[in-house]
This record gives structure tokens, C-alpha cells and sequence, in this order.
């Protein structure tokens, strides 16, 4: 080896030891990128939070409104007063809160004006109704006391020839009439029936004359809803839960009924109907948890039954049938 070579060596050795620890920094400086990024993401977590709980707030308060809004529709609408141009204004107030998407400064001037025309109804003026005067209950209580029609004034002669008797109808003779009651001889009769199908209960009652016969049924088969229903809609700009359509109320209707007797005991029925029911779909407000019916609607299902009924004494008959919105009936029938 030269000199020169040898003198350059441990410069070169020296120079690379020296780099070594710098290339480990800059190896390892990326390390706390992961960090700050999980921050970041945790604070558009609790902006985004924030946020959404503001808009609930903000809807509550918009919700609190549109309920006194409608509450006051209806005691306008209901006030004796009945003003038209305040339940315009009523009106325009509601379609405020409704159109605002829960903007607080129009709630709260919807709020205000609201208020304002809830003392304008209360001092609503009284007005004299003469078909509710306590004082025509004068003549009513004094009736008696006086006889208006003088055809039937109490007669001041006992002459027969100017006054004869009164002629009083005949009376029917011992044991006329309970050959007409004979429970054997009845054509009418009382129906009472029970249905049951899905573990509802549908009772019904009716009427039976010769070989037709009509009763009203309901059939208890109402959703079960976690709450009470406001009766108007949420507006869409508002934040809710769709439920779906829900029945609001039992179904209720009636049926007509034919009998045919193939035995002096035993007689075969069929029946035809139509039941009503309310349904809606129901929104729940993820502010409040409160539930409003978006839709309004009245379903029409007809309905059709059949069965056999058997006289088990003079006036008591039973029966069983199906009916195909009621289930499997139990049915009996007493006769007048």
C-alpha cells in the first residue's frame, strides 16, 4: 500500500461512521406521522358531533313551536269566535317553523307572533247565542203547569150527551200475547259472536231476522307504537326515523249474513263484508323521540265467512264458523 492510499483510508472510514446516525434520523423521523393524523381525525369526530347535536337542539326547539302551533289551530278552529283571517295567520306561522329546517332566529319569530295571536284568540269576542239561553228552560220546567192546546182542556160538564166517556182500546185477553212471544213461533234474534286469529280478539254483535242477518264486528289488530302519535306531519328538512306504514287503529266494519236451514235444528251461513281501518307512516324525530304520521289513510278490505249454526233449545242456538279477517268464530244466538 502507497502512502497516499494509506493516508486516505481512515478519512474514508471516518466520513461513513459520521453519516451513519444522520441517516438514522432521517430514517426514523416519519415515525410520529400516525399521531398526528389519528388527532385530526378525532377532532372531526367531535366537530362533526357537535354539530349534530346543535341541529337536534335546534330542532327541539323548532318541534316545541310547531306543536303550540297546531294545538293553537285547533282551539282557533274551535272557538266559538271562529276567525278566519287568524286562522290564516295561525297557518302561515306553522308553514314558517315547517319550511325553516329549524333555523333558529325564524322559530323563535315564529315563537313570538304565535303567542301574540294565542292572547288575540283568548280575548276573542263572546257573542249571545239564543239557542243556549238558560232562560228557555222556563217554559220546559213550567210545562206541566199549563195545558197550551185547549182540544185538551179538562172538560167543565159531566153531561154524557156534550162529554161522552173516553173510549179506551181493548184490552187483549189472558194468554193472547204469549202465543205471539212463543220463543218456538220467533223469527228474530240476537246474535253475539267472538273471533279470534293471530292472538287478536274480534267480538261482534247483531241481528237475525228469518233467513238474513247483519252484525258489526272489530278486530283489535293495532300496532303497538312506543308512544303517543302526533296527529300532523314532520317536516322533511327535519332529522327522524322512518317506521314504516303502522296501524293506527282497530279495524272495524260489518257483515252481511244468509242462513239456509237444512234441518228444523241445523242451518248453514255465509257472509260478505267490508272492514276500515286507519293506517300511516310514522316518523320518530331523533331530537325528541316523538312520533308524528306522515300519511293519513283509510285501508277498505273486504271480507268473506261461512259456518254452521245448531238450536240448542226453544230460543238459545250456537254456532261456529271462520271468517276470513276475524279468524275462527264462536257464535250464539237468542231468540225474542
Amino acid at each position: 500500500m502507497s502512502f497516499k492510499t494509506a493516508r486516505t483510508f481512515p478519512w474514508t472510514i471516518l466520513l461513513t461512521l459520521s453519516l451513519m446516525p444522520i441517516e438514522s434520523s432521517f430514517a426514523a423521523s416519519p415515525a410520529p406521522a400516525p399521531a398526528v393524523t389519528s388527532t385530526s381525525s378525532q377532532k372531526i369526530a367531535q366537530a362533526a358531533d357537535a354539530d349534530l347535536q346543535r341541529r337536534l337542539q335546534e330542532q327541539r326547539e323548532a318541534e316545541r313551536v310547531l306543536k303550540e302551533g297546531e294545538r293553537l289551530k285547533r282551539e282557533v278552529r274551535d272557538n266559538d269566535y271562529n276567525d278566519r283571517g287568524l286562522r290564516q295567520q295561525v297557518g302561515e306561522q306553522i308553514n314558517k317553523v315547517r319550511e325553516s329546517g329549524s333555523n333558529p332566529q325564524k322559530v323563535r319569530e315564529a315563537d313570538t307572533e304565535l303567542n301574540r295571536l294565542r292572547q288575540q284568540n283568548n280575548r276573542a269576542p263572546y257573542y249571545y247565542n239564543p239557542f243556549y239561553s238558560p232562560y228557555y228552560t222556563v217554559p220546559i220546567i213550567l210545562a206541566p203547569y199549563y195545558n197550551i192546546n185547549p182540544s185538551y182542556s179538562t172538560p167543565t160538564t159531566t153531561d154524557p150527551a156534550i162529554n161522552p166517556p173516553a173510549q179506551l182500546p181493548p184490552q187483549p185477553q189472558i194468554g193472547q200475547n204469549e202465543a205471539a212471544r212463543d220463543p218456538k213461533n220467533s223469527n228474530f234474534s240476537l246474535l253475539v259472536s267472538s273471533g279470534f286469529k293471530d292472538g287478536k280478539v274480534a267480538p261482534s254483535v247483531g241481528v237475525r231476522f228469518n233467513n238474513i242477518g247483519f252484525e258489526i264486528a272489530g278486530i283489535f289488530n293495532q300496532d303497538s307504537l312506543p308512544g303517543t302519535v302526533n296527529d300532523f306531519s314532520l317536516p322533511s328538512n327535519f332529522l327522524f326515523n322512518d317506521l314504516g306504514i303502522k296501524k293506527l287503529s282497530s279495524q272495524w266494519g260489518g257483515d252481511v249474513l244468509g242462513f239456509l236451514d237444512v234441518d228444523p235444528r241445523v242451518s248453514v251461513y255465509g257472509s260478505v263484508g267490508l272492514y276500515f281501518q286507519n293506517v300511516g307512516r310514522i316518523a320518530q324525530s331523533q331530537a325528541t323521540n316523538d312520533l308524528y304520521k306522515q300519511t293519513d289513510e283509510t285501508n277498505v278490505t273486504g271480507a268473506v265467512g261461512g259456518g254452521v249454526a245448531y238450536k240448542a233449545g226453544d230460543n238459545i242456538s250456537i254456532g261456529v264458523g271462520y271468517h276470513s279477517l276475524r279468524g275462527v268464530t264462536a257464535r250464539m244466538g237468542i231468540s225474542f
